[in-house]
């Protein structure tokens, strides 16, 4: 298959630029500059939890997080705590072990310690009222990252920073019809499109309705070549269900896997491995944290992933928090981070450190 590149840029909502998406190509693909994505602001105040500024100078903010073992909140956090520990202040970090239970029952210790601020990332978006209600009623400010706290309607009922899911996986889907044209694959029996959808999670959703919209609008007809792999966004999972589409299609012995997060990648990557089918294949995964580890891997298929940077959306909540209890300056209802698409062969020590070194 011939090599595909695609440089991508999203505009991002709010005050933030990030650098993210990344393309990727099936066997010795070229390298691809990386294109950082401007970011539009828009400001809308915050009217959840404390609308008025504490009068002090130090300050503990708290980042509560559903999985703080997963390198991605681990970013996240570490870049709040260099803002807000940069200008003063105290940041703690916790862990709630994806325990809705746990989750409020930190809560309860934040409000209990008089903490000055909590930026989170909630286990069950069903608790987001109660959340929300704890909090306002302490007085006490809150940020949304990543997972929104929203009603059962999808209303925010707080701040929130994140990515803007349903523009990064139109993205992607820009980036696969440019790959499949490319290749000549709209008509090629033997190619198939495999979706590792996770219906069962809420903020991935949009990401999979953004890869079939645009695939759909360029490629017409190509929703013909779509197979559906549903997982929880884990590896093994993903695995699981990437084998059974494989499985059940022995006509396709040519995959493109358009994930929504690299975990879902990995387990297609795997997968395919195992099937004997990598070489003839490509998994793009969301989010590339993965990326280091599978472009060294010579046999991976996994060779390109939309990235978004964690730091981004810890970096934004804690200033946002910051600007608001040092200054009185409203919260932005949304900041949305945009993504670039990077591909095996890329400089990833200058595009993504993080993860990178």
């Amino acid at each position: 298959m011939k090599k595909t590149k695609l440089a991508l840029v999203m505009i991002m909502v709010l005050a933030l630029s990030m650098s993210a998406l990344f393309g990727c190509s099936t066997s010795a693909p070229a390298a691809t500059e990386a294109t950082e994505a401007p970011a539009a602001a828009t400001e809308a105040p915050a009217e959840a939890a404390a609308t008025e500024a504490p009068a002090k100078d130090g300050f503990v903010i708290v980042g509560l997080y559903k999985m703080g073992t997963a390198e991605w909140f681990q970013q996240e956090g570490e870049a709040s705590r260099k803002i807000i520990e940069a200008a003063g202040g105290t940041f703690k970090y916790m862990d709630c072990e994806t325990d809705g239970a746990k989750f409020m029952e930190m809560l309860d210790t934040c409000i209990a310690d008089k903490v000055d601020g909590v930026l989170t990332c909630i286990p069950d978006q069903n608790l987001s009222k109660a959340a929300v209600d704890k909090l306002t009623e302490a007085g006490i400010p809150v940020i949304a990252c990543d997972d929104a706290l929203e009603d059962e309607n999808g209303n925010k009922l707080a701040p929130w920073v994140g990515i803007d899911a349903y523009n990064i996986g139109a993205g992607i889907g820009e980036w696969a019809a440019q790959y499949i044209k490319d290749n000549n694959l709209a008509d090629d029996a033997s190619f198939g499109i495999m979706l590792m959808t996770a219906d069962t999670v809420s903020s991935c959703v949009p990401r999979t309705e953004g890869q079939i919209a645009k695939l759909t609008e360029l490629l017409p007809g190509i929703d013909a070549k779509i197979y559906r792999a549903d997982h929880d966004t884990n590896m093994e999972t993903g695995n699981v269900a990437a084998s059974a589409v494989i499985t059940g299609n022995p006509q396709i012995t040519k995959w493109l896997v358009l994930a929504v997060s690299d975990e879902g990648a990995v387990g297609a990557a795997r997968a395919l491995e195992a099937a004997g089918l990598a070489s003839s294949s490509m998994c793009v995964g969301l989010g590339g944290y993965y990326c280091p580890e599978e472009f060294a891997n010579a046999t991976s298929p996994f060779r390109a992933a939309a990235y978004f940077s964690a730091r981004g959306v810890g970096g934004a909540a804690a200033q946002e928090m910051l600007d608001f209890l040092q200054n009185g300056t409203p919260i932005p209802e949304k900041t949305a981070v945009g993504a670039t698409i990077v591909v095996y062969g890329d400089d990833l020590a200058t595009i993504m450190p993080e993860y990178a070194g």
